[in-house]
């Protein structure tokens, strides 16, 4: 049993991680499939993108992004008419060569990506090829369903959130699974995306702060934000720009109603009382996050007599829960 508020994010944190033997499998068939693309002349480079490549990713691992940077003599003939999904045809025919076992598409058929399921993984590699012409951080990253091209600029938010991880002393992706995980306890913000937490978290965590203190301020900023556009790490693409009026409202209400719980329970952390603020945090993220132990009656006694009760009903001695723990008198002396 945690005591601390502090000793309790770092269970929280230890539990978000990714298995460590499954990174390594990931970034083992990574280094492999990379190995293979570029032998066979298809491939100059490859990359990693989403969650997984910026370590933001909440466990099971389910999927893994890999960017395939095509050989440079192919580009003319792969911007013809068809040439997004030849392109993806030449990564599967040299895949299935070396990997006889190796299936395509089983779940579905991604635009932008190759989905490969290994016989010997529990996750899938997609495969998404991609052009680039120049020295720039810009890749065109192929959609077969539109037989096209499309711009990404995937290896900058990839470079930026590991510019900020670092600012803040390597807790930001930490942080932002934490935003997940309380994303994930909540239904009605299941319709969010991923990459609008890690924006909430840019926005708002500029250097290093404690778990609690960076959650809660996330949780803030969000409540107001939601009610204008939301713009990705890299301030390009709007990640609000499909919600509508009533979607806006909700996430406002359910947002706000949050962060002004993650405030008291930053006030009893102040005072003191961690069993009561580890409460309040259980409650706002959910079963990653660990229990508080249970207050026996002697003590809520105690607490009621001069302190204040918290929004998830404990007594505590502190002033600062959200309601005081005796009513005002609700008559009037002359």
């Amino acid at each position: 049993m945690n005591t601390s508020t502090k000793g309790a994010f770092d269970a929280f944190d230890e539990d978000l991680n990714l298995d460590a033997l499954e990174r390594k499998r990931a970034q083992k068939r990574h280094q492999e499939i990379r190995d293979l693309l570029q032998g066979t002349g298809l491939a100059i480079a490859t990359f990693l993108q989403g969650s997984f490549a910026r370590k933001t990713m909440l466990k099971p691992l389910k999927d893994v992004d890999m960017v395939i940077r095509m050989h440079p003599r192919l580009h003319e003939t792969l911007r013809k008419p068809g040439g997004s999904a030849d392109a993806m045809s030449l990564i599967r025919a040299a895949v299935a060569d070396e990997y006889p076992g190796a299936r395509f598409d089983v779940d579905k058929a991604p635009a932008h990506a190759l989905q490969v399921t290994f016989p010997d993984l529990a996750f899938t590699l997609d495969l998404v090829p991609a052009l680039d012409e120049d020295d720039s951080e810009i890749v065109y990253i192929a959609d077969r369903d539109k037989d096209t091209w499309e711009w990404s600029n995937t290896r900058t938010l990839n470079r930026i959130i590991s510019t900020r991880n670092q600012a803040t002393g390597q807790r930001f992706v930490h942080q932002v699974r934490m935003l997940k995980s309380f994303k994930k306890d909540h239904p009605l913000l299941d319709e969010t995306c991923g990459l609008l937490w890690e924006a909430f978290a840019y926005q708002t965590v500029t250097a290093a702060l404690e778990h609690p203190k960076a959650v809660a301020a996330s949780l803030a900023h969000a409540a107001v934000a939601v009610s204008g556009p939301v713009f990705d790490p890299t301030g390009i693409d709007d990640l609000s720009v499909d919600w509508t009026t009533a979607q806006r409202t909700a996430f406002a209400s359910t947002l706000d109603g949050a962060a002004r719980q993650a405030a008291e329970a930053l006030r009893l952390e102040q005072d003191g009382q961690h069993a009561a603020a580890i409460e309040i945090w259980h409650t706002l993220i959910g079963d990653p996050f660990p229990t508080a132990e249970t207050q026996n009656a002697a003590d809520a006694l105690r607490a009621l007599a001069a302190g204040s009760i918290t929004s998830t009903g404990r007594a505590v001695t502190s002033s600062r829960g959200q309601q005081p723990a005796r009513p005002a008198r609700s008559w009037r002396t002359r």
